[in-house]
């Protein structure tokens, strides 16, 4: 089967690979779109996330939906012929982390397209058949592809227990920031701030739940949204950005004794922190990681029509063209804010 796989920063190529077989436990799945991620983009541009580095040839990609056409003997039949949303952690279910229910946690856990893992750029996947959600009839292969992101603002809003009638910032307006914004506002954020560094994803953020939005390199982020709330700062803030600067600006845009929630992967092993001003604010300092069991709640959201995930797809290449897609998802060329590759 084709297949596309990294080979050097920004040198990725069509390969040929053995279609995969299911193992008792897995379901066989004809991948029919993957999304372009941002920590992919890291992997892409740079070869690693922090220590994490590819060390050899490698197929990127998490974010994926396609059909069921084969199942092992232990896995469900009622599967086959299905479309399907599919959480791609793979926990070990042994370690503590997992007995105790925080299974995104696990030190053993298999994620595709983290290195040393394969990812799903490519025609089959065989995967775990209690991690593939059947999505309703209607939904299209682009949209369940996009529950696996969504999944991750849904766990990022859950854990700022929101409380209706209050603000919020988002720092970054891609796709993570996008929809941490529709979620928030469903939970009941009364007002949300947006920045980003690119005027056309400032412009599109008010299409998804931003109220008032701001490009960053021109009007200061503290500035603005400290004026913007009177001197108060918002109830909480969520870090959705890929940089290093936006964990220590999300601690200074929010309120006394208010949530930051930091969603971003900079890239880098470590960033630098307001140790003191989040100190004096007594602020709950959150890092999200991925989602914990969100998959069927972000399924709903946009089976119901609640969250807008089709829209923020706005780019889509055939398998072969993968490579263009992280090309302009990395320059973020002709306004693009998710890249699909699309089978």
């Amino acid at each position: 089967m084709k297949a596309i796989k990294w080979f050097a920063p920004r040198d990725m190529r069509l390969t040929d690979i053995e279609k995969p077989v299911p193992k008792p436990h897995e379901a066989l799945v004809r991948v029919e779109s993957i999304g372009v991620c941002g920590s992919d983009m890291h992997y892409y541009e740079d070869g690693a996330i922090g220590q994490t580095r590819i060390t050899e040839p490698l197929i990127l990609g998490h974010e994926f939906a396609g059909i069921v056409e084969a199942v092992g003997k232990d896995a469900d039949p009622a599967l086959v012929g299905k479309r399907v949303a599919v959480e791609p952690s793979i926990p070990c279910g042994e370690c503590e982390w997992c007995r105790t229910g925080h299974y995104n946690v696990c030190t053993n856990l298999f994620f595709p397209g983290g290195p040393p893992y394969d990812g799903v750029l490519c025609e089959y996947a065989a995967y775990d058949a209690n991690n593939c959600y059947p999505t309703p009839d209607g939904m299209s292969a682009q949209e369940a592809a996009m529950i696996e992101p969504l999944a991750v603002a849904v766990h990022a809003v859950e854990l700022a227990r929101v409380q209706r009638g209050e603000t919020a910032a988002v720092l970054g307006l891609g796709p993570i920031g996008l929809l941490t914004a529709q979620v928030a506002k469903l939970k009941g954020i009364e007002v949300v701030y947006g920045t980003d560094l690119h005027d056309y994803r400032v412009a599109a953020s008010k299409r998804y739940g931003v109220d008032h939005a701001y490009n960053a390199e021109t009007s200061d982020t503290v500035e603005t949204i400290m004026r913007e709330t009177n001197g108060r700062g918002v109830d909480v803030a969520f870090d959705a950005a890929r940089s290093s600067d936006t964990p220590a600006l999300a601690c200074r845009v929010t309120r006394p004794v208010g949530r930051c929630i930091l969603i971003g992967i900079s890239g880098t092993e470590e960033d630098p922190f307001p140790v003191s001003n989040a100190r004096r604010k007594e602020l709950t300092v959150q890092w999200c990681r991925r989602f914990k069991s969100n998959f069927p709640e972000a399924i709903d959201l946009v089976a119901t029509g609640k969250v807008d995930v089709s829209s923020i797809v706005t780019h889509s290449f055939p398998l072969e063209r993968a490579p263009e897609a992280f090309a302009l998802v990395a320059g973020f060329s002709d306004n693009v804010l998710k890249a699909s590759v699309d089978l």
